[in-house]
């Protein structure tokens, strides 16, 4: 069983992750020609990562390359300082909301100064869960205007919570939803209601963290793995052990079973990947296009994962 091999883009946070020492100047540059050289043209950051740092790092190894030949996003509503330590990727202290129309106007206009561009082909409302209402309000119609003045490509949202974004599809019209950790071997959330609506109504979905944060790349047996940003409880390692084994016994790695559920949806239009070095871009390439067994869904159904396609 072969699935067709969908695009993928890079997630540009650990240019601004704090709380590990941020990845050096020149492994970073070595990350982007790599990652340009094997034709990745999508590229994801937002203001909260460093807060500002990795916009503005990107901006950095961004400059020289063709505008025409890239998609670039960022983000708006959620933020912390510049630099500032992490200490709770989820619920850091000190990090602020803000989807009022002022903030989310002035929030692009230091994004693209960062970037050091002059328009964003996507702009997300950044995990607006508890401020759906200030959202639609303030955010999202801010976003709008941009659009309609041709300094935002299109609009949506970023979120880890499915029913944030099947909340903003309902009541709004986003163009593509990024999707963070919803479709995934340990989570299927996005399948029942959300996919069927962006299939219905052509909005895009851009699948971020097909590994929910590592685990379902390095396996349960890591002691630094995370599982949606925290370290896994027992029961999470458990269930990622069973999901591995039924995987080797198919003669497939855990990471590409991983990648290939993600991408298989019919609503998933891209997978955004994490920024890793060369050899782990080219290998998680490699999985994306190595084919599967057909048995492998079914397989994997015994555990009570349904298969990606929506057929049984």
């Amino acid at each position: 069983m072969s699935s067709s091999v969908k695009p993928v883009g890079l997630g540009f946070g650990l240019l601004g992750t704090t709380n590990t020492a941020p990845i050096p100047d020149a492994q970073a540059e070595r990350m982007m020609a790599a990652a340009w050289e094997l034709g990745i043209r999508r590229f994801d950051t937002a203001p909260l990562y460093g807060g500002g740092l990795s916009e503005e790092r990107l901006g950095r190894l961004l400059r020289g390359l063709p505008r025409d030949e890239y998609a670039l996003s960022t983000k708006v509503g959620r933020y912390r300082d510049y630099a500032a330590a992490v200490t709770n990727p989820k619920d850091n202290p000190g990090d602020w909301r803000d989807y009022s129309r002022d903030a989310t106007l002035r929030s692009v206009e230091a994004s693209l100064e960062r970037l050091g561009v002059d328009r964003l082909d996507i702009a997300f409302v950044h995990d607006c869960d508890t401020h759906i209402g200030a959202a639609l309000k303030g955010a999202l119609p801010a976003l709008a205007e941009l659009k309609s003045q041709g300094l935002v490509g299109a609009i949506g949202c970023g979120s880890n919570v499915a029913a944030t974004h099947l909340a903003l599809l309902r009541a709004a019209e986003p163009d593509v939803l990024m999707v963070a950790g919803r479709f995934t071997l340990l989570d299927q959330s996005a399948a029942d209601e959300l996919f069927p609506l962006c299939l219905s109504r052509g909005v895009e979905v851009e699948l971020a963290a097909p590994f929910n944060s590592g685990i379902l790349a390095t396996g349960p047996d890591d002691a630094t793995t995370r599982f949606d940003y925290q370290a896994p409880d027992e029961a999470t390692r458990a269930r990622v052990r069973a999901i591995q084994s039924v995987c080797a016994a198919q003669g497939i790695p855990l990471k590409r079973a991983a990648l290939h559920y993600s991408a298989a949806h019919p609503a998933v239009t891209r997978l955004v990947l994490g920024l890793t070095d060369p050899a782990g871009l080219q290998s998680n390439l490699a999985d994306l296009a190595a084919p599967l067994p057909a048995t492998l869904w079914p397989a994997l159904a015994e555990l009570g994962i349904p298969a990606p396609t929506g057929e049984s």
